[in-house]
């Protein structure tokens, strides 16, 4: 079976932080406490103490939201360490294959093993000619003296030529590599 004879399913969830939602719902409950706070003292301070309960409503809602994130973060961890452990932990794989498994994109299996990596539940590095991952070696991080963080938000590829780190996370390369073998990126 080739690879275009097949349609690839990924989960329509994405793999992020809940604090924002919950700092989010958050701002809405204050407010609705402040609103019943005004109507108690008798305050009338731009008709919130009228409007501002109702903000609850929306508070439940979002708070509910960020809970639905966290369950949604928990499986995806959940599922990427039962693949990763169908593999006894090791061997060469690509990230493409293994979110075809689990039927999460690419993009979050990622950044799911980024975190499962950082808070120590699974070891692997990325080969440095092909980018796939090697699960059970640990990445020794060297930082580049000369590194300097990129923005968050970045429109375009980094320039890598002539530099011996990479230019997303600062961790010095082996000659000749084409990927990062702490972060994945593409030198």
């Amino acid at each position: 079976m080739s690879e275009l004879s097949y349609k690839r399913y990924y989960s329509k969830g994405k793999y992020e932080a809940a604090i924002s939602i919950f700092g989010t719902g958050l701002v809405f409950l204050f407010v609705a406490i402040g609103s019943l706070v005004l109507e108690y003292l008798d305050i009338d301070f731009i008709g919130l103490r009228y409007w501002g309960y109702w903000l609850f409503i929306p508070a439940f809602f979002i708070i509910l939201g960020g809970f639905g994130q966290l369950y949604t973060n928990y499986n995806y961890k959940k599922s990427i360490m039962a693949t990763i452990a169908d593999r006894n932990y090791e061997g060469t794989h690509k990230i493409e294959n293994i979110a075809l498994e689990v039927g999460i994109k690419p993009s979050d299996v990622l950044r799911v093993l980024l975190d499962l990596r950082s808070h120590g539940r699974v070891r692997y590095k990325f080969n440095p000619e092909t980018g796939e991952i090697i699960l059970g070696e640990k990445v020794q991080y060297e930082q580049a003296e000369e590194y300097v963080p990129p923005p968050k938000k970045i429109d375009h590829p980094l320039e890598s030529m002539g530099k011996n780190f990479c230019p997303y996370c600062g961790h010095n390369i082996i000659k000749n590599a084409n990927f990062c073998e702490n972060c994945g990126s593409k030198i």
